[in-house]
C-alpha cells in the first residue's frame, strides 16, 4: 500500500514539475520593476564609419514591466566613445590649418522606449526595442603642444609636451534606436542578455548613426 502512494506521489510529482518550474522560469524575469547593466562594443555605422573607429560603450536602465504581458515600458542612460580615425584627422587638420593628431567623439543619451518579448523556451526568449530620447555628442582634436613645465616639488622646469585640445564641438539632439536582442533566464528574477540597437541622432551638418552591440544582466 505505502509503495502504491509513494509511486502515485512521484508520478505526480514528476507530472507537475515541469509545469511549476516553466511557470516559475517565465515569471521570474516579469518582474514589475527590473534593473539592468550593459556594456561592450559601439560599432559606427554609415558615414560615421569615415570618421570614427570602433569604440565602447556602457549603459544602465530600468524596465516597467505589467506581470504576464511581453510589453514593457523602458528608461535607460548610456555613455559611449569612439575615437577619430586616420581619414578625420586628415580632414580636419586640412580644415584647421593645424597638425591635427588625435581626437574622439563621446556621446551619452538618455532615452524612453519599450520592449516586446517572446519566449522561445522556458529558459529562453528574445525581444525587440525601440526607444527616443536626448543624444548629447562631444568632439574633440588634438595635436601636439610644446610648454614650460615646473615641477613644484623639486623646483626645476623644463620644456614638455603633450597632446592639446585646439578645436572641440558639442550638442545636443533628438535621436531614436531600435533593436533585437536574445537573453537567458537564471532564476531569481536575474537574466543575461546580448543586444544591437541601430542609433540615429539629428546632428547639425549630417545623420550621425552607429550600433552598440552589449551584453548584460538584469535583476
Amino acid at each position: 500500500m505505502f509503495r502504491r502512494r509513494l509511486c502515485a506521489f512521484g508520478l505526480l510529482v514528476a507530472s507537475i514539475a515541469p509545469n511549476a518550474y516553466a511557470q516559475y522560469a517565465t515569471s521570474s524575469a516579469e518582474k514589475p520593476i527590473q534593473w539592468y547593466v550593459d556594456g561592450g562594443l559601439n560599432v559606427p555605422a554609415g558615414d560615421a564609419s569615415k570618421l570614427l573607429t570602433t569604440g565602447w560603450t556602457f549603459g544602465l536602465g530600468v524596465l516597467f514591466t505589467q506581470p504576464g504581458a511581453p510589453l514593457a515600458l523602458k528608461f535607460d542612460v548610456t555613455y559611449g566613445t569612439n575615437n577619430a580615425t586616420a581619414h578625420a584627422l586628415y580632414q580636419a587638420s586640412g580644415t584647421t590649418g593645424t597638425n591635427i593628431n588625435g581626437g574622439w567623439a563621446d556621446f551619452w543619451s538618455a532615452s524612453l522606449g519599450t520592449q516586446f518579448k517572446h519566449h522561445f523556451s522556458d529558459t529562453m526568449y528574445g525581444y525587440a526595442t525601440a526607444g527616443i530620447g536626448a543624444y548629447y555628442t562631444s568632439v574633440s582634436l588634438t595635436e601636439v603642444g610644446y610648454g614650460y613645465i615646473c615641477n613644484p616639488w623639486w623646483y626645476y622646469c623644463y620644456i614638455g609636451t603633450g597632446q592639446v585640445v585646439v578645436a572641440s564641438h558639442a550638442s545636443t539632439k533628438f535621436g531614436w534606436d531600435a533593436g533585437l536582442g536574445v537573453g537567458w533566464e537564471l532564476g531569481n528574477g536575474q537574466s543575461l542578455f546580448g543586444e544591437a540597437r541601430y542609433t540615429w541622432i539629428d546632428t547639425p551638418n549630417q545623420r550621425l548613426t552607429y550600433i552598440p552591440v552589449v551584453v548584460g544582466m538584469r535583476f
